[in-house]
């Protein structure tokens, strides 16, 4: 736990210093609202088109593992109906930088899930990109490293 600490303390003091995390935020706080936030996303998800379509800013493209990608209105019209997320997922490894109303983090999701019927990887990587809009998060990039299985 005191190592655990140490690494938050120190990733904090190279983000600020970098100018990528400001004097509010702590690398604690900027995680918490990353996990937060992908955990939203995947919910939105989850949720069909509706629920996707509430998060997503309007320059959103998304990359699938099997190449497949979408701008904001394909994703919504064509892309997030194929995809099937059973209730149980959860990331973990996150990694998160900020500057200013830009957030990115990289995380891998485990995750029961299928794309266009064909069952995906339990636990891939992916990377999120999330802006600040009207003081709401809205996810504008979206990394799908998971491969059909």
């Amino acid at each position: 736990m005191k190592l655990a600490k140490t690494v938050v303390t120190l990733t904090a003091a190279i983000l600020f210093s970098a100018g990528l995390l400001s004097a509010g935020a702590t690398a604690q706080s900027l995680h918490e609202t990353a996990e937060t936030q992908v955990m939203a996303f995947v919910e939105a998800v989850r949720g069909g088109p509706k629920a996707v379509e509430k998060i997503l800013a309007p320059e959103y493209q998304i990359m699938r593992g099997n190449g497949v990608g979408f701008d904001r209105d394909g994703y919504i019209s064509r892309g997030v109906g194929g995809v099937s997320i059973e209730r149980d997922f959860s990331p973990d490894e996150i990694v998160v930088t900020q500057s200013g109303d830009i957030m990115v983090v990289r995380y891998m999701l485990r995750i029961t899930e299928t794309i266009d019927g064909k069952p995906v990887a339990k636990r891939a990587p992916r990377l999120t990109v999330f802006r600040k809009i009207g003081g709401k998060w809205m996810v504008t990039a979206h990394a799908n490293f998971a491969v059909s299985q």
